[in-house]
């Protein structure tokens, strides 16, 4: 079982961790904007050539880095003119939605605009099964499982080959494939209740003598000649634990609130310097009293980030090893007991009487 001086090491850890993603994330997600940014004008660039098909894995690209309502809209229109009509009549409605959340009614009524002018080009797939299907029967168009609630519902496609699975434990898998290509095209595909599955052959039986049949052993017999009922075996208990306790709960606690106040302090530090960094680096930043100011803000910015991380290492430094040395199990002594005197002893003489008694 962890200990919890180790639990505590390993969210000490996990918080370092944190703080060096909050430092560093910034620049990532700056990196994932500006390729967002360079995807989408590649493909914007391929829409005017009229090369879609290159377009739209970029615009998918862009979309999953930085997602925008205008990369979506874009992206709906490259699958418009691909063929690909179901995925673009969804992803002008996705566009609708998130453009009524964001309060862009022009845009929202333009996808809605576009996805109603796709559907009467839309190709339907419907899968139906037996009322009686088993429990564990799944169904999958194209490698994507499919939801009973799906059953039975006219779902729209893109154009090309669709294939629909059906399999259930020990029941024959069903496949089969269709190709739609015609717009307002509609299709079924009936899975038929599934046959079990062939049995395996048994392996044949090994022939020769047969061999006797093992005699019972005859119970053990008491004293008097009468057998005697069989004893169940019981299992050897396990050995006690030993007691333990923590070394010193004062020392784990300090440890752990010295390492609490370096976190902040790093996590402090960390931001100040990024906030610094971002402000020197930006090509567009401009300060108007550049030349009156000196960018004193910014080196006092600067210093006081370093302090900080500087002053989270020493605190994390001590607090760290106090918490895991006083939280760290130490077995329990025993108390010693004292020799119990013995009782007084009453001694007789000739001419006298008393007690007698060792300390």
């Amino acid at each position: 079982m962890t200990s919890l001086p180790m639990q505590h090491l390993g969210r000490l850890l996990a918080l370092a961790m944190f703080l060096a993603a909050l430092v560093g994330g910034g620049r990532d997600a700056r990196a994932d904007t500006a390729a967002a940014q360079a995807l989408f004008d590649a493909a914007r660039q391929l829409m005017a050539q009229g090369r879609h098909a290159e377009a739209c894995p970029k615009l998918e690209e862009s979309q999953r880095l930085d997602p925008g309502i205008g990369t979506q809209f874009n992206l709906a229109a490259c699958y418009e003119q691909v063929g690909r009509t179901a995925s673009a009549w969804s992803t002008f409605l996705d566009v609708a939605g998130a453009a009524k959340a964001a309060g862009q009614l022009e845009r929202e009524k333009v996808a809605r605009q576009r996805a109603t002018a796709l559907e009467p080009k839309l190709i339907r797939l419907t899968i139906t099964a037996p009322a009686d299907a088993p429990a564990d029967l799944q169904v999958k168009r194209d490698g994507a499982l499919v939801g009973r609630a799906q059953w039975g519902t006219p779902v729209p496609v893109d154009p090309g080959k669709h294939t629909v699975e059906a399999s259930a434990a020990g029941r024959s898998p069903f496949v089969k494939t269709v190709e739609l290509n015609k717009a307002g095209a509609s299709e079924t595909v009936a899975v038929p209740p599934l046959a079990g599955a062939p049995a395996r052959a048994a392996a044949p039986p090994v022939s020769g003598p047969a061999a006797p049949p093992a005699r019972a052993a005859a119970p053990p017999a008491s004293a008097s000649g009468a057998a005697l009922a069989p004893v169940a075996g019981r299992a050897p208990s396990p050995p006690p634990q030993p007691l333990t306790r923590r070394r010193s709960k004062g020392m784990m606690v300090t440890g752990i609130v010295l390492t609490s106040i370096g976190a902040v302090a790093l996590l402090g530090g960390g931001l100040a310097l990024a906030a610094s960094s971002a402000t020197d680096t930006d090509p567009e930043y401009t300060d108007p009293f550049e030349e009156e100011l000196g960018y004193e803000e910014d080196a006092s910015a600067t210093e006081a980030g370093v302090a900080l991380i500087l002053g989270g290492v020493v605190f994390a430094g001590v607090g760290i090893p106090l918490a895991i040395i006083g939280g760290r199990k130490v077995p329990v002594q025993p108390e010693k007991k004292a020799a119990s005197a013995p009782p007084p002893e009453l001694v007789l003489g000739p001419r006298y009487a008393g007690l007698r008694w060792s300390m």
